[in-house]
């Protein structure tokens, strides 16, 4: 904006806002963080409305705001009907970096309590960050390494066939304690497209894309007898299952289709430049 302003280059300055742009880096430099650049910027593309009604909290035109989402390319997921059969093992996937704000350690107590009553839960974690070692002390100190397994960070294509197989997808994403937040995590889209059914938190812009009770589940962050709850309900109805999937495929097709988001940014940008011609 600034060289900009000085005649250094020319053409519109455009503004994305992801997460912890709109978290952790305002917790740290405070609400005037962004004051220039929202005077004198020409347009600012949060990906979620959540991060939309901050901007405006933060002075922004809402005039110059439009919400353009983060996508997937739903031809590279392929629908998988799921049902429980007979002695099939239930399997939960996690895939997450292993930092504070993707709570994954209340994932893995959630499970605790679900095996009591459901010993056949496999449950895998693919991600590797700072907090491993302590995810793995927890699930030593819960006794259930037979249940829950750390398998480290896995490529796109692998984690496409972790989904295959799963029939339950936790992100119990949370604020962590420096502020930090998500956006949308794209691993929520591409599990939806494959028609995986997931439990998750009223975190973020999260409650954009999951329907709650239409697609997955969502609760309170941290609430652990929460997340237990409702996994147990989906163990036990696995016939919501190939409904819910269906219903998360559609969503993100319609709304979350990476395809029709960039189309949708040609015209934005199309649309300002003629804005300059005039």
């Amino acid at each position: 904006v600034i060289l900009k302003n000085i005649g250094a280059i020319e053409g519109k300055v455009i503004t994305t806002f992801h997460g912890a742009d709109m978290s952790r880096y305002i917790e740290r430099k405070g609400n005037k963080v962004y004051n220039y650049l929202l005077e004198n910027g020409d347009l600012f593309l949060p990906i979620s409305e959540r991060w939309k009604n901050e901007l405006i909290n933060l002075g922004c035109n809402e005039q110059k705001i439009i919400v353009h989402r983060m996508g997937v390319d739903t031809n590279k997921f392929v629908f998988t009907h799921r049902n429980l059969t007979a002695n099939k093992k239930i399997h939960l996937l996690t895939v997450a970096r292993l930092v504070e704000k993707k709570g994954v350690q209340y994932g893995i107590q959630a499970v605790a309590k679900a095996v009591r009553k459901y010993p056949d839960i496999e449950y895998r974690i693919v991600g590797n960050g700072p907090l491993k070692s302590e995810m793995k002390l927890l699930i030593d100190k819960l006794k259930i390494e037979d249940k829950v397994k750390l398998i480290g960070r896995k490529r796109q294509e692998d984690v496409i066939e972790l989904m295959k197989d799963a029939d339950i997808l936790l992100a119990p994403s949370v604020t962590d304690n420096n502020g930090d937040q998500e956006g949308i995590p794209v691993v929520l889209m591409e599990a939806l497209a494959q028609g995986l059914p997931v439990i998750s938190t009223y975190h973020s812009g999260i409650p954009e894309l999951i329907q709650d009770g239409e697609s997955g589940y969502l609760v309170p962050e941290r609430d652990i007898d929460a997340l237990a709850e409702k996994l147990t309900y989906l163990i036990e109805h696995p016939d919501r299952w190939i409904k819910m999937g269906q219903e998360g495929r559609k969503y993100v097709e319609e709304y979350y289709n990476i395809n029709k988001l960039n189309d949708r940014l040609i015209e934005i940008y199309r649309y300002l430049l003629d804005e300059d011609n005039k």
